[in-house]
């Protein structure tokens, strides 16, 4: 494993491989890829092996805390590009007036929050797939949700990477957002880590078939030309004889939002550059520490053939207002910004 404190040409233009084809087989749906990108500093990357990496991306610091709402902020613009199609999107694009109907239409896929949301952390998923590595999603998975409390079964999106003319990959996503264990500090990394590679092994299980049947099922749905529709269908779909050599290989996408435990450090007896470059170096320590679990998941779990995007962000766990506060209250507060909805009671209290 090798780690590098400055990223590579991927980062420097902040963008991935896909972004560095001109004539890509699908655009990037996400609107503004500099300004989520803007919110952290530059990433550590990890070349675990030949196919895997793991991106480090740490958000900005204010007031010793992480830039946390201006991150809610920018995902609450990004929910649209995620949910809406590429059909609808354009609807949107084109007529600015129908702004507010196109926001509702999004906001209203998001579940309710409750203490297992999982949405946000697949919409950062989405996020770090589109603008860092450069690879568009395939379909709105939200959208083929019947009701907004119902989670859409399968992966965490599908996306499409256009590594070289004619090789791309399927990427298949999976995000986990995890606190510590209670009284064991530091283990959130590791849990999200196991947690997200043994979702990863029953995709593999069940032969990718679930979201290989929504990309096909969703080809027509997104607005492309005719040429390209077929060029799409060419990378899913078994080409015929004689069709020019296309190279599509299968592979993961994966967020991993852990906690860090800050409940105990001295903030006031720091300056501002001191805590900077503590919390850095404490997430740093945190993420390096799981390499080697992750070598080991994908070992054995039979993982080893296919390529692997890794992207992982710090939370804090910390006293706010008399309150210890940590990667599940974000997790909480996301979704509330995502659905315009508040926490329901428990069932029993609710009854009352």
């Amino acid at each position: 494993m090798t780690e590098s404190n400055t990223d590579d040409s991927q980062v420097a233009d902040g963008s991935g491989v896909g972004a560095l084809m001109a004539d890509p087989v699908l655009p990037l749906s996400l609107m503004n890829r500099d300004r989520f990108l803007g919110l952290f500093y530059d990433p550590e990357r990890f070349d675990i092996h030949a196919k895997t990496v793991m991106h480090l991306h740490v958000l900005r610091i204010d007031g010793g805390d992480f830039a946390i709402k201006p991150l809610f902020k920018e995902l609450v613009n990004n929910s649209i590009s995620y949910v809406l199609s590429r059909q609808n999107l354009g609807k949107l694009t084109s007529d600015l007036s129908r702004m507010g109907e196109f926001f509702r239409k999004a906001q209203i896929q998001f579940k309710a929050p409750d203490p297992n949301a999982g949405e946000g952390g697949e919409l950062l998923l989405y996020s770090f797939l589109e603008a860092h590595l450069g690879a568009p999603k395939i379909l709105s998975k939200m959208e083929l949700k019947t009701s907004s409390e119902h989670y859409v079964h399968g992966t965490d999106g599908v996306h499409l990477l256009e590594v070289a003319p004619g090789d791309y990959q399927l990427i298949f996503g999976e995000s986990k957002m995890y606190g510590d264990v209670v009284g064991t500090v530091g283990s959130s990394a590791r849990r999200g880590v196991k947690a997200a590679f043994a979702s990863m092994g029953k995709v593999q299980e069940d032969d990718f078939d679930f979201d290989t049947w929504l990309v096909e099922s969703e080809l027509l749905k997104e607005s492309l030309d005719d040429d390209k529709v077929e060029l799409l269908a060419s990378i899913l779909l078994p080409p015929a004889s004689g069709a020019p050599a296309i190279t599509k290989s299968n592979a993961f996408g994966v967020f991993i939002g852990f906690e860090l435990d800050v409940t105990t450090f001295p903030f006031a007896d720091h300056t501002a550059e001191e805590i900077e470059t503590h919390l850095r170096d404490l997430a740093l320590a945190a993420i390096t520490a799981e390499v080697d679990t992750i070598n080991a998941e994908i070992q054995n779990r039979g993982l080893g053939g296919y390529q692997f995007h890794i992207y992982v962000v710090p939370f804090l766990k910390r006293n706010v207002n008399g309150t210890v506060r940590g990667v599940e209250d974000i997790r909480i507060d996301l979704a509330s910004e995502l659905s315009g909805k508040n926490l329901r009671p428990p069932k029993d209290k609710a009854k009352k």
